[in-house]
């Protein structure tokens, strides 16, 4: 069930935003306020009526065009809908259904459960897994309290006010896998045990151990063993992210269609870098993609290491304001591989700042040594320059070929 496009409009600071979305991978970024973690709360409204985290106007609106099973739908809300009484006051006035399209079936938003077999994932940026005491199996909600909960809480989870309890879906398939009943749980949680090590960063060999009669699950990095709250913020955070994913299949779909490798649905995810090492930031993409192979991933970041990795068609910039009437947007068709950091940060994220570091400032000025023929001044510069580089960069080789150029001219 991807989610092929977004259509908002007057909530919170938008105007009229249309967003196009590819099947797989989708990594937002722009400049610091544009909006990131809002383009997935306008998904969460479409899904859910909620009053509590944004602003309406009056002629607000909002759907998703899914493709589910081979059908097209539409699910949202159409003009009209809503009673604008004030920041968290907003009321519904009217249900009315998204305008339909030819070959699209329009669905009122209090319809969606019935509409969505596998509801999206929200996932918020804070992912911490707090230390709590279990004492055995819990029982397991049914598939349709579960789907429910997670369409009703959709904006809860992505602003982090709730939290998943990681540890009991640990000791409940520690205690379930080697039932008979249980063959779909245990295929999962082979592939879990399995990709772990890929999923960590370099050399971190990150494995789950064991559990223990005291119901506290082991797990190694590095080679030495800890305790699941005892993991760095990034490997919780991960683990969070991932466990998340298992249990949200699991919960939602029935017998025989659980298969994590299998699966397609939507996950959305706020600031993914948030707690990862840049060398992680680097390598977290491909191997959520060997995980989750045919899951949608819809995610906000600010990390250009993150965005070096995306691959074409799956970044999208949104601009740093929204003076204009209507937004038509889609991923870039480019990809960033090949850029640098700095690049990445001033022509994707809007980071202007970069002009007032040391280095940028050094570099401008030998070269402005260079237009004026100072060569004692791009001396002085470029020792500077060569005080706080990398011995190898690029910018020190062409500066050294200069000077030793212009102080052949003036031996002359």
């Amino acid at each position: 069930m991807p989610i092929k496009h977004l259509h908002v409009k007057s909530l919170k600071h938008f105007p009229e935003v249309n967003i196009t979305f590819n099947d797989k991978f989708n990594f937002i970024t722009g400049p610091n306020g544009c909006g990131k973690t809002s383009i997935l709360a306008a998904i969460a409204h479409s899904i859910n009526w909620n009053s509590d985290y944004s602003r309406h106007k009056d002629d607000s609106e909002y759907w998703i065009d899914i493709n589910e099973m081979g059908e097209k739908k539409r699910i949202g809300l159409g003009e009209g809908f809503v009673r604008a009484a004030g920041y968290r006051s907003d009321g519904i006035k009217n249900y009315i259904a998204p305008p339909s399209e030819t070959g699209r079936k329009s669905i009122i938003i209090h319809k969606s459960m019935e509409n969505l077999k596998l509801p999206p994932l929200f996932l918020g940026a804070q992912r911490k897994i707090s230390y709590k005491i279990v004492s055995g199996v819990k029982k397991e909600e049914t598939k349709e309290f579960s789907r429910r909960n997670y369409i009703n809480d959709s904006l809860d989870h992505l602003y982090s006010k709730s939290e998943r309890n990681v540890k009991q879906w640990i000791i409940n398939r520690y205690f379930i896998i080697d039932k008979d009943w249980a063959s779909e749980e245990k295929n999962n949680w082979d592939h879990l045990m399995h990709s772990l090590p890929e999923i960590g960063p370099f050399n971190s060999d990150f494995r789950y151990v064991n559990t223990g009669r005291d119901l506290e699950p082991i797990f190694s990095i590095y080679g030495k063993e800890c305790y699941l709250e005892e993991l760095s913020s990034g490997f919780q955070a991960i683990l969070y992210i991932i466990i998340a994913i298992f249990e949200w299949v699991e919960a939602c779909l029935p017998e025989g269609e659980r298969n994590v490798k299998q699966v397609c649905g939507t996950v959305l995810i706020d600031e993914l870098d948030n707690h990862l090492h840049p060398e992680w930031q680097f390598t977290v993409r491909q191997g959520i993609s060997a995980l989750f192979p045919n899951l949608q991933f819809i995610i906000t970041t600010h990390s250009p290491h993150m965005l070096a990795s995306a691959k074409e068609n799956e970044i999208i910039v949104l601009p740093s304001s929204y003076p204009e009437e209507i937004y038509y947007i889609k991923p870039s068709v480019k990809a960033y591989s090949g850029w640098s950091t700095d690049l990445i940060l001033t022509e994707l994220m809007g980071v202007r700042s970069l002009d007032n570091k040391d280095y940028e400032k050094l570099v401008k000025e030998c070269y402005a040594n260079i237009t004026d023929n100072n060569l004692d001044k791009l001396k002085e510069n470029y020792a500077r320059l060569e005080s706080i580089s990398h011995p190898d960069d690029e910018i020190l080789v062409i500066l050294k070929t200069r000077i030793a150029g212009m102080e052949a001219k003036s031996d002359d």
